[in-house]
């Protein structure tokens, strides 16, 4: 394995980056240039089994890609035909290589031995094709048996381990064909957009990359599932240019990995604040259930709300997400502050239930929700051990409240190995498969 470099600067050491991806990936370095994180080389549109076949005998010129003409989209397109990202990669310096999965979306050219991405089908343009269109096939993997093709993603994520070891992370996607719009309509995504990425290859995304994850572990940021496109963000909304959050939330998890290189290696948690904003977008609740079926809506950001979000009925979630919206919003002083002692946690939780205002509208929901964290009020201010006690007399009776009590000391005792293990347990009889892996990389019982 190559030595890890960063580069000297005037403010520090610089390190770098390489991504193999798009701009799923790329966007989430844009959003903050005070860093001493940079890019230093970016393969756009460089289908990764593509990138693992043999190079193409074809000629280009930049001039034929029409409205794609320009030095950077020209190299792209060599880039695929001649199979140059794989050999850049192994002679990089960069210390961290970045991967997200959003080029299967779209197919690639088959031409004799070999496939290449057509750089969102500019190749099409192109002398080379037209003089002989019957020598390219499209052909999309996802549209293919796994065995077929799998080979070659593996051949690639070995190689790359070879080169950058465990300092890999995958950006996982999930596309929505839904975008809202600027007078606050969530309508369909244009039919000419959907071309680059469309929900109907979710189930196969998913699926190659829960075999990277349980193959080969890297660092995974897994929050797309959270966003869709908003046209008064991005005009463009293609399925892969999210809402503002997801750049946010996005970059904060990657210079969590770059910066710490933690034990963890799943992340796929928000703010309480970027959840607040998500409940309390500018639109109808009508136009928010659709968003609701289209995206992932149980968010994963504050131990003390997070599950009792998740426990009430759809509807109701719905009908009160502004009040939601305000408590997510005030928790955010409590659970974006990781390093506080469990006295100062404690005394802001208190603080918030004993604050906690109903809505002007009160009703079942609110009155069952403000019950419930009344309840985990109760368990938070029992002494630890007595608690721990109470905990394990619940699960052997089998009395339900040990889940509540449970989720309680994960709170007061998020670093406990014991709790961790407890906590484990319970998401694999629940089926919380990416909390399973998240609390098995933190117990250190997954490969790095």
């Amino acid at each position: 394995m190559s030595s890890k470099k960063s580069i000297a600067t005037n403010g520090g050491f610089m390190t770098l980056v390489d991504i193999h991806g798009s701009c799923l990936s790329r966007n989430i370095f844009n959003f903050n240039k005070n860093t001493n994180i940079t890019v230093n080389q970016y393969f756009s549109r460089n289908n990764i089994v593509s990138s693992m076949m043999p190079p193409a005998d074809i000629s280009t010129s930049r001039e034929e890609l029409l409205f794609f003409d320009s030095e950077y989209s020209h190299r792209c397109l060599r880039y695929a035909i001649e199979k140059k990202a794989v050999p850049l990669l192994k002679a990089s310096i960069a210390e961290f290589l970045v991967v997200d999965f959003f080029d299967f979306c779209q197919p690639v050219a088959a031409y004799k031995n070999t496939t290449f991405s057509t750089y969102d089908y500019s190749f099409f343009n192109t002398a080379a094709y037209k003089n002989e269109p019957e020598k390219f096939k499209e052909v999309n993997f996802f549209e293919l048996p796994n065995w077929l093709w799998y080979g070659y993603v593996d051949l690639y994520w070995q190689l790359m381990i070879e080169k950058f070891g465990d300092r890999i992370v995958l950006v996982r996607l999930n596309c929505c064909n839904k975008y809202i719009s600027k007078d606050g309509i969530v309508k369909p995504t244009p039919s000419n957009l959907l071309k680059y990425g469309t929900p109907k290859y979710n189930k196969q995304l998913h699926e190659l990359e829960e075999y990277i994850i349980d193959k080969y572990n890297p660092y995974v940021i897994d929050v797309s599932k959270y966003f869709i496109a908003d046209e008064n963000y991005n005009p463009d909304v293609s399925p892969v240019h999210f809402e503002e959050n997801y750049g946010l939330s996005s970059w904060q998890l990657m210079q969590t990995i770059i910066l710490n290189k933690p034990k963890q290696k799943y992340y796929d948690t928000l703010t309480p604040r970027v959840v607040a904003d998500l409940l309390n977008r500018p639109i109808d609740d009508q136009n928010y259930k659709i968003i609701w079926s289209e995206s992932e809506h149980f968010f994963v950001a504050c131990d003390l709300l997070d599950d009792i979000s998740s426990q009430s009925e759809h509807l109701g979630i719905i009908k009160n997400r502004k009040w939601l919206a305000s408590l997510y919003s005030k928790a955010d002083n409590i659970f974006s502050k990781p390093y506080l002692e469990i006295t100062e946690k404690l005394s802001l939780i208190n603080q918030f239930i004993d604050d906690l205002k109903h809505p002007e509208t009160e009703n079942d929901f609110t009155r069952e929700y403000v019950q419930k964290l009344k309840e985990k009020q109760y368990y938070l201010n029992q002494p630890v051990e007595q608690l721990l006690e109470n905990f394990l007399n619940a699960l052997d009776t089998g009395d339900l409240k040990w889940v509540q009590m449970l989720n309680c000391i994960g709170i007061l005792l998020p670093a406990n190995e014991d709790v961790i293990y407890y906590q484990l347990e319970y998401n694999k009889a629940i089926g919380e498969k990416n909390m399973v892996t998240k609390l098995k990389q933190r117990l250190g019982l997954m490969e790095s």
